[in-house]
């Protein structure tokens, strides 16, 4: 086998995005094979591309070589080759992606097949090296993501090859050997690209070589990004040049298509995805053209054998962690069938309806419900809720239930009188704003701080439903429920259950089991990041959504400090975060995708985590996502932060304060051996996985297989296969109205065009006009006609005040029924999602002083939850926010302040506003009357609104 290292050669032009998603694929992915990874720019425009090789460069991760100038494809991946005279080389693409172990599994095939002069490995866009086939356009087939289907792949084809006509340029292994008695690409031949690598491939078959397709890896291919502009000239141009020089060349590469060598290698791999498991299988058959596909599912799952018992998870639809833990669960437990019945909120009620899914087999409900009487936040009591879970219990014969949230649910959840876990995420529902945090961390919670609450605390979602009489209802009866027989209390950290126990007196007594959460990990249980040199700048992650009570305003209080001796990148910051985005040294990524969490750490490459919240977590996934990534984090000092991390062991705790903040940060920095030690901690540290938790709750809940029913199982597959055979009929209706609208816009298209087309015929005619001699003879009588106009003006018009802006604007109705307006009202809060009981502000243009207009809005909003000011005529680009943009994005964040710069229905927003804000004369003056007419009482724009 070859011992020397293997070139592998990127060229780059332009792409960013692509081409860092291939360098760091290559480097992600470890080999045993040695290998150099050469980049090559070829004077491409993208000076943040450059930039960032750049800096690759310099951190020793790859060989970079410039281009002077633009060479092309061809010229700059032959000064590639021709860099190293006895090594083997892989021509990829900087649009490509690799997993796993790739190169080795090249290399290997290389060693054994001496005579093969080129390898092309599978691809999802590859022409003749194509899965699932030659044409699709979908990128990596299925669900298992890239690495999970080249593992696949790679075990179910180990060592297969196939030999093949040409190879295919995104990914290229070529012998030395080869290429010395070949020769380089023909650049003068095929100039900027497409064609050279067919061509050499033709040269190499007639000198004896092979071509082969190394069956058993798979790189992923976007596809024309280098010459997106220009790919249809250069193909043509290619193809003519090919055929001078190999007039058989399509005769050779048809034959081959024609039979298809490649086909049995492609049903191997699809009987293998179809032995994965249900969900492959129907993307399987869907790719093979069967859109009815997944109505199969009841005979796929007559395969698995015997029933399986069922369990019914309850929760909100409100994403977070508790939907991840849900979802996660569900994933994990191969023994039981896990159904999820999850509330449906409107803007009004957390529990407009519900909706059963089973999140292991499909996204997709299997049953929907809208509720006559919805659940305002949770009911005490609620018959229709109370039959509708009896209904679900008997027909699909659950036996045990884990209630997680009972937001937008009845209490009747815990007493089925069936094994049932109530999971502590939160402090909801004896908390109405969840987290049990007004201020301060509650330790108690009576009729007139729950009052206040309720009135004004940020964090309270149920402010505009209920009252301070019926929360206290909610806790009396919350009481008496869990401590019904059956009923067994779960929390992931004693921190939490020790609030409840303060809070709830009916929970101090009752027994509960601590099962901590696990985590759905995808890549290796322990994954450390690559180490930076040492004395460099620190690095700190801070990750999760920004928000008030996740420390927002600490943060703000520690940048000035913090950015002078640290970096600091904000990864799934959410709108927060762009009060930090012009800060140097700060890098935002308000949002990123669970599996994408591995590649945006190893791009950063962070020292430690900063997590600050202000409040006490119940559990934090993040921390756990943190320790799997052997990152010692500096926490706050309370709540589960304080109980899951070992102070000076596997992190810091600090009080929720700057300079306590900044102490530790520079007691790292100065003591870089403790970081050190932090991070070798955190790396022994063992990660808990979700398979562990669901055996935990198993044992909790033990239930005998030998009493599932058949009956439900086959009930199930049945609402699948509707489910999925309903979804196919919205967008079979969705493609047809999509069509239709397109037709539509073009018709439109049509129309303005011959409008504008007639607009400068007008204008055209105009010209002639202005231009004429008539035109110039009259103007003296024009002149003397405006002045006549001028005299007749009234006395009291010829004062010396400010000009009047005369605009006509279109008069409000007069009156309007009460039916009426609060119909409108209704219908404008829906366009904003506000709760009806919400106050609305309403203001036309930009205030005089930015500035001072969000201090009265932050200062109105603080007191009140239900007031809200909404902006027509601008939005939050306006200059006039220019030096308060950090207080405006935070305003708009927590949903403060709207904006509606269109102002498209006026009238509509006037007879919905409870009060109008002055924020511009002028625009006063215009709407002076209307405002009138709707009732609105006037503020000045300086003083906090005091409405009724």
């Amino acid at each position: 086998m070859n011992t020397l290292p293997i070139d592998v050669i990127v060229p780059v032009y332009r792409g960013l995005d692509e081409t860092r998603r291939c360098i760091e694929s290559v480097l992600a992915a470890r080999q045993q094979a040695p290998f150099e990874l050469i980049v090559i720019n070829d004077a491409g425009p993208d000076a943040g591309l450059t930039a960032w090789l750049r800096q690759m460069a310099a951190e020793g991760r790859l060989t970079l070589l410039e281009n002077e100038h633009n060479l092309g494809f061809v010229l700059t991946v032959n000064r590639g080759m021709g860099l190293h005279g006895d090594r083997d080389v892989v021509l990829l693409n900087s649009d490509t992606e690799v997993a796993n172990d790739w190169l080795d599994r090249l290399v290997a095939c290389a060693a054994r097949h001496p005579s093969a002069g080129t390898l092309t490995p599978w691809s999802n866009n590859a022409t003749i090296c194509s899965y699932p086939f030659e044409g699709w356009n979908g990128g990596t087939p299925g669900t298992l993501g890239l690495a999970g289907l080249d593992t696949l792949i790679s075990t179910t084809l180990a060592g297969r090859t196939l030999e093949i006509p040409t190879a295919v340029g995104f990914c290229m292994y070529i012998r030395r050997r080869c290429l010395d008695e070949t020769g380089l690409f023909d650049a003068e031949r095929f100039g900027r690209g497409y064609g050279e690598e067919n061509d050499f491939c033709r040269r190499a078959a007639g000198l004896g070589w092979q071509n082969l397709l190394a069956a058993d890896v798979f790189v992923f291919h976007e596809g024309g990004v280098s010459f997106s502009d220009e790919r249809a000239a250069l193909q043509a141009n290619a193809m003519k040049r090919l055929l001078e020089a190999h007039p058989d060349y399509l005769d050779v590469v048809m034959d081959f298509i024609r039979r298809d060598p490649a086909a049995p290698l492609r049903a191997c791999i699809d009987q293998a995805r179809q032995a994965f498991g249900v969900d492959e299988e129907a993307h399987l058959l869907a790719e093979q053209g069967r859109p009815q596909a997944l109505a199969t599912l009841k005979s796929l799952y007559a395969r698995r054998g015997t029933a399986r018992p069922v369990q019914l998870h309850i929760s909100h639809g409100w994403g977070g962690g508790v939907e991840r833990w849900v979802l996660d669960f569900c994933k994990a437990d191969t023994t039981r069938r896990n159904l999820w019945l999850r509330s449906r909120s409107d803007r009004n009620a957390a529990g407009c309806g519900l909706a059963l899914f089973e999140p292991a087999v499909s996204p997709e409900p299997l049953l929907e419900w809208e509720l006559a009487l919805p659940i305002r936040s949770t009911a005490p009591e609620h018959p229709e809720y109370a039959r509708l879970l009896e209904g679900l219990i008997a027909g699909f014969g659950i036996r045990s239930v884990l209630v997680s949230s009972l937001i937008g649910h009845g209490l009747d959840a815990l007493t089925t009188g069936l094994p049932t876990a109530f999971v502590l995420h939160d402090l909801y529902p004896f908390c109405p704003a969840l987290f049990a945090h007004f201020e301060s961390s509650c330790t108690s919670c009576g009729n007139e701080r729950l009052a206040a609450c309720l009135r004004a605390n940020p964090l309270n979602v149920f402010w505009h439903n209920s009252t301070a009489q019926e929360w206290q209802v909610l806790r009396e009866a919350l009481g008496h429920r869990v401590s019904a027989p059956g009923v067994t209390i779960v929390a992931p950290t004693r921190s939490v259950r020790e609030r409840w126990a303060q809070l709830l007196p009916a929970v101090a007594d009752r027994p509960w089991q601590h099962i901590e959460h696990g985590l759905a990990l995808a890549g290796p249980v322990a994954h450390a990041l690559p180490r930076r040199p040492d004395g460099q700048r620190l690095r700190f992650v801070i990750p999760g959504r920004l928000s008030p009570q996740k420390g927002l305003a600490l943060l703000e209080a520690l940048m000035p400090a913090l950015l002078p001796v640290a970096d600091v990148v904000l990864l799934g910051c959410g709108a927060f975060g762009k009060a930090f985005q012009h800060l140097p040294g700060v890098s935002l990524v308000p949002d990123y995708q669970q599996h994408d969490l591995a590649s945006q750490l190893e791009a950063f490459q962070p020292d430690a985590a900063l997590m600050l919240s202000t409040l006490p977590e119940s559990f934090s996934y993040t921390l756990s996502e943190m320790f799997a990534f052997g990152l010692p984090v500096i926490a706050t000092d309370h709540g589960a932060f304080a109980e899951r991390i070992g102070h000076r062991i596997t992190g810091l705790l600090v009080a929720p304060q700057p300079d306590a903040v900044m102490a530790a940060i520079t007691g790292l920095d100065q003591d870089r051996a403790l970081l050190g030690a932090l991070r070798q901690n955190v790396l022994e540290r063992p990660v808990r996985l979700c398979g562990e938790m669901v055996e935990d709750y198993h044992r909790l809940l033990p239930l005998d297989p030998a009493e599932a029913r058949p009956a439900a199982e086959g009930c199930l597959d049945a609402l699948h296969a509707h489910a999925c055979l309903q979804r196919e009929a919205v967008v079979t209706r969705l493609a047809r109205e999509s069509s239709a609208a397109e037709a539509r816009i073009e018709q439109l298209v049509r129309e303005r065009d011959a409008i504008a087309a007639l607009n400068t015929g007008l204008q055209q005619q105009i010209g002639a006009i202005h231009a004429s001699s008539s035109w110039r003879l009259s103007r003296p009588l024009r002149a003397v006609a405006r002045l006549a106009r001028l005299l007749r003006r009234s006395p009291q018009d010829s004062g010396t005040g400010a000009p009047e802006d005369t605009t006509a604007l279109p008069a409000i109705r007069a009156s309007l029924s009460p039916a009426e307006r609060q119909e409108i009202r209704r219908r404008v809060r829906g366009w904003f999602h506000m709760p009806d009981r919400c106050r609305i502000v309403l203001g036309f243009g930009p205030p005089a002083q930015g500035g001072a207009f969000l201090d009265m809005v932050e200062q109105g909003t603080a007191q009140r939850n239900d007031i809200a000011f909404v902006l027509g005529g601008l939005g939050p680009e306006h200059p006039c926010w220019q030096a308060a943009t950090s207080q405006l994005e935070s305003l708009v964040a927590r949903r403060k302040l709207f904006f509606s710069p269109s102002l498209h229905d006026r009238e509509a927003f006037l007879w919905a506003a409870d009060a109008y804000v002055t924020t511009d004369a002028a625009q006063f003056g215009q709407n002076r009357d209307d405002i009138t007419r709707a009732g609105l009482s006037v503020l000045d724009g300086s003083a906090v609104p005091a409405l009724p």
